[in-house]
């Protein structure tokens, strides 16, 4: 094939003519292809960069409950108290129920560090007194930051809070006297400190925390003859009462195992939310 040029130079119009044989056609082709090919590789493997991962809080205690509200208006009662209740104020007010034979229970149950308003995790139940609570069920029960309604008469209350099993305080307001068309609203200051726990890990300065499982012994106890009280995924928020603890942490993923722990945990009682990290090490 021939290829003509033309190019003014000095007023004059010259000409170039060159033979471009097949082999000079198949070369530039290929190399042609190749730069094609070339790009296409370099724009497919390079990939979008993610978010980056995210950081470990800090160790520290965050989210402690504001202190809750007062009544001014209530006063002290006589009703003997035990277990977990602490102190009981009272007022009485006329309100009728639905079922007009009854009367009406409202208790705000308030923890001793804040306080805080417990009512929402505790329950209510109405015992006759002398009752054997190991052999008997209770005559009603309801959460106690409802109105529930009760039968007229004298009963102790047991208040059960609870956020999990390893987590729960029990006390008891005896000698009640429910009276039909009143409620009788009370507040009552319960011993149930506590936190919430979110145990970290790193290994090798990395974060393995998605993979770590912990397990929660009481202090001191021998960990080979007695089994752990809870265990958890450290993603997991887990309710703890104020006290000390021995944590063992494990890590098992791809093929590497690591291991760690947290001696005499100190647990406090404000409901808030813990934080601490682990550093692990291979095994």
């Amino acid at each position: 094939m021939s290829v003509l040029a033309m190019h003014r130079c000095g007023g004059e119009v010259l000409s170039i003519t060159s033979e471009v044989t097949h082999v000079h056609k198949f070369t530039l082709r290929a190399f042609v292809i190749s730069l094609v090919a070339l790009a296409l590789v370099t724009g497919c493997s390079k990939k979008p960069e993610g978010p980056p991962p995210p950081e470990i809080p800090p160790d520290g205690i965050t989210g402690i409950p504001a202190p809750a509200e007062r009544d001014p208006d209530m006063a002290a009662v006589d009703n003997p108290i035990a277990g977990a209740v602490k102190e009981v104020k009272a007022k009485v007010l006329d309100k009728a129920a639905d079922d007009a034979t009854k009367g009406l229970i409202r208790i705000k149950v308030l923890d001793l560090d804040g306080p805080v308003d417990v009512s929402d995790n505790t329950r209510l139940e109405v015992w006759k007194p002398g009752s054997d609570t190991e052999e008997q069920k209770p005559e009603a029960s309801d959460w106690a930051s409802q109105e529930p309604a009760f039968p007229v008469g004298t009963w102790d209350i047991r208040l059960i809070y609870s956020e999990s099993d390893i987590c729960k305080a029990v006390g008891w307001i005896k000698n009640l006297n429910i009276v039909a068309g009143k409620l009788w609203k009370a507040e009552v200051i319960f011993g149930a400190p506590m936190q919430y726990v979110r145990i970290f890990g790193t290994l090798g300065g990395k974060d393995v925390a998605d993979n770590m499982h912990v397990e929660v012994f009481k202090a001191g106890v021998d960990q080979q003859e007695f089994k752990p009280i809870t265990n958890f995924w450290s993603t997991n928020k887990v309710p703890l009462l104020e006290g000390n603890y021995d944590l063992r942490v494990t890590y098992d993923k791809d093929n590497v195992k690591a291991k760690g722990s947290l001696p005499s945990f100190a647990v406090g009682g404000n409901h808030g939310i813990q934080k601490k990290t682990i550093a692990m090490t291979k095994e």
